[in-house]
């Protein structure tokens, strides 16, 4: 029987729960598969005070849930503040900055980040972003495939408490919007946690 359609929405604070068992069995994906230094050892909803961290994404509106037959299946977090960590003037200003994307590591997450990566240019696009923006654990070749193949660009790395890390970007819009390339300044924000929710491998 053919699988459905993922159907994406916006979060809200009733699918923390949700979001959080999501979070939870990527990590627990990893650590099975030897790869602990992505993003430690501790289960997501286990850090203190991280489920409200999550909560508060909700309240922003800035969480995309992927859905199949009523079962969380994906997410994006996206916003136009680029985290306090990124290298100044590696990401153009405005740009929309993919703080989090994750999909089921099972058979129900196939083809649901691409869609949710879609669905971050639209909202770029949308918002007249002129580019989006990730940052990754350097140690995954898998990644650097899927982002290549997505268009995102490496333009600069940098290493934090515990590994190296990649920062891209995809432009939309001409080059005439490049002029972050000779120095231009970006929006530095962050949402809350974004430090430790780091794009994960969409499939």
């Amino acid at each position: 029987m053919p699988r459905s359609s993922a159907q994406l929405r916006p979060a809200t604070a009733d699918d923390v729960a949700a979001l959080l068992t999501l979070m939870d069995a990527v990590h627990a994906w990893l650590l099975a598969r030897g790869r602990p230094g992505q993003w430690g050892t501790v289960p997501f909803s286990r850090i203190p005070g991280f489920p409200d961290r999550v909560a508060d994404w909700a309240r922003q509106n800035v969480v995309t849930l992927a859905e199949r037959d009523g079962r969380c299946v994906g997410m994006l977090a996206a916003a136009p503040v680029v985290p306090p960590r990124i290298p100044a003037g590696a990401v153009p200003g405005g740009s929309l900055f993919i703080h989090t994307v994750m999909t089921d590591r099972g058979p129900e997450g196939h083809g649901v980040g691409a869609a949710l990566l879609e669905e971050a240019e639209r909202l770029a696009r949308a918002h007249g972003a002129p580019a989006l923006a990730l940052d990754h654990w350097a140690g995954s070749p898998e990644l650097d495939r899927l982002y290549d193949d997505h268009g995102y660009v490496r333009v600069a790395e940098y290493t934090d408490e515990t590994a190296g890390n990649v920062v891209r970007v995809r432009l939309l819009l001409g080059s005439a919007d490049n002029a972050w390339l000779m120095g231009r300044g970006d929006q530095r924000g962050a949402l809350p946690g974004a430090d430790r929710a780091a794009p994960a491998g969409p499939s």
